[in-house]
């Protein structure tokens, strides 16, 4: 499935060249360009040796079109819509594929709040796209390209507003930090010096590639934990390529699951929202922290346009998802791995309690994350027959079908990022989650 674009409100990903290549990412450009019609788009991407050839094409798409380009080179992805969040523009571009591998990289279309795009918004670009007819001007009319330095010292100023910055560095944490090499690499020391930490940085170097698997999680935390405990740093911190995920590692160099990300804001969070906002696929220690915290948590589809959607419709100020992902939107509506490490020391230094106690409270649940590849003209049938033949446990369909059972619930569903079906079960006893796994890839292998 290499030669295959994968295709969503927003934007489009695959792996470099056999799916997404110079050509496709010029008229994407073009596209969003001729949607916006005038302005200026601000551009980013993480390090990904395929970037900067993408990045090129992109501005030029853009000048051609007669809008002006404002390129922040390496930059993770949330610190551009940080920035459009903070003063607006036509729109933004990022060049990162995030969790995906290497081979893979991404195009996101940004809207001009710091927002994925909305449904609405993407089926009129991808419209646009495909009936290939772009908006050009004369050469005396061409965009300009203007080489901009993100403000690091404007975002960290307004997130210390969100946290108790003096109590954090009283506390001085020493933190071991892996970016994967990532967007995120030239931030990490500065970040940690701004909130008094003793900053061990890992893998930090954006000319080199990733050091393993850019997705976060303690299949890829080894490292971090060996470092940790030889340290005795307080906590390690893994991020994806583009600082959009974060996972961590205690002070006992346990590496924990990206799914304990956002129930640590949530317990951060106490008092500072009334709600937050999750998705069907993540996990239950979400609703456990919530109710310690004193917060009501919905629940939505997956992906980022979704849960900041139901952000602004109900007034919630967090949300978030068990890849380990989070955004708090009276700073930015991105998901925000940096932001999710500072509401984690908020939250240790508040508790004056080692990360390790904290997670140690949270009841014990077993989970497996499965991927099973599909090829997209397949996926349509298969989920229908998932459908019809577990009816009979009135699955909700909010996205996908998930089904809860007495200590055990699970999801089914298409990834939006992968040409992957992803199943996730979780509950009180891993047999019972086995057994289930079991029976799930049995069932879809028929």
């Amino acid at each position: 499935m290499a030669g295959r674009l994968r295709i969503n409100i927003s934007g489009i990903r695959g792996e470099v060249p056999e799916a997404l290549n110079v050509e496709v990412a010029a008229r994407l450009a073009s596209a969003y360009a001729t949607y916006l019609e005038e302005g200026k788009i601000v551009i980013g991407r993480d390090t990904r040796p395929t970037g900067l050839m993408l990045q090129m094409a992109i501005c030029a798409s853009v000048q051609a079109s007669g809008l002006e380009v404002i390129d922040y080179g390496i930059v993770p992805t949330p610190f551009l819509q940080f920035q459009l969040f903070s003063q607006p523009q036509a729109g933004g571009i990022v060049v990162s594929a995030g969790h995906n591998p290497l081979p893979w990289n991404a195009m996101l279309l940004i809207n001009e709040r710091g927002r994925y795009l909305e449904p609405n918004e993407g089926a009129e670009v991808f419209n646009i796209y495909e009936a290939n007819q772009f908006q050009l001007v004369p050469w005396n009319k061409l965009g300009h390209r203007f080489q901009e330095k993100f403000d690091f010292n404007h975002y960290l100023e307004k997130l210390s507003g969100e946290v108790d910055r003096e109590r954090i560095r009283k506390a001085r944490f020493r933190v071991a930090i892996d970016p994967a090499n990532g967007a995120a690499s030239p931030f990490i020391e500065p970040f940690c010096d701004f909130f008094g930490c003793e900053a061990i940085p890992l893998n930090n170097d954006p000319r080199k590639t990733f050091p393993h698997p850019p997705e976060p999680g303690p299949e890829v935390s080894a490292q971090v934990e060996a470092v940790v405990k030889a340290t005795r740093a307080d906590l390690g911190v893994l991020f994806n390529s583009d600082a959009s995920r974060v996972s961590f590692v205690d002070d006992q160099g346990q590496g924990l699951s990206e799914e304990l990300t956002f129930p640590l804001a949530i317990l951060s969070r106490g008092g500072k929202t009334e709600e937050a906002v999750t998705t069907v696929v993540t996990s239950r220690w979400a609703d456990w922290a919530a109710q310690q915290a004193g917060i009501k948590l919905l629940r939505t589809k997956v992906g980022q346009s979704a849960v900041v959607q139901m952000l602004e419709a109900t007034g919630a100020l967090l949300g978030g998802e068990g890849s380990g992902s989070l955004a708090w939107l009276p700073f930015s509506p991105g998901y925000d791995a940096l932001v999710a490490v500072a509401f984690v020391l908020d939250l240790l230094s508040c508790r004056q309690e080692r990360l390790s106690d904290v997670v140690q409270r949270f009841p014990p649940l077993v989970f497996k994350k499965i991927k099973v590849p599909i090829l997209p003209e397949k996926m349509y049938r298969l989920m229908s027959r998932l459908e019809k033949e577990l009816a009979a446990k009135n699955p909700d369909v909010t996205d996908g079908l998930t089904i809860t059972q007495p200590k055990l619930w699970f999801n089914i569903r298409p990834s939006s990022t992968e040409f992957i079906l992803r199943i996730f079960i979780e509950g009180e006893e891993e047999q019972a989650v086995e057994q289930v796994s079991r029976e799930l890839e049995e069932l879809i292998s028929q």
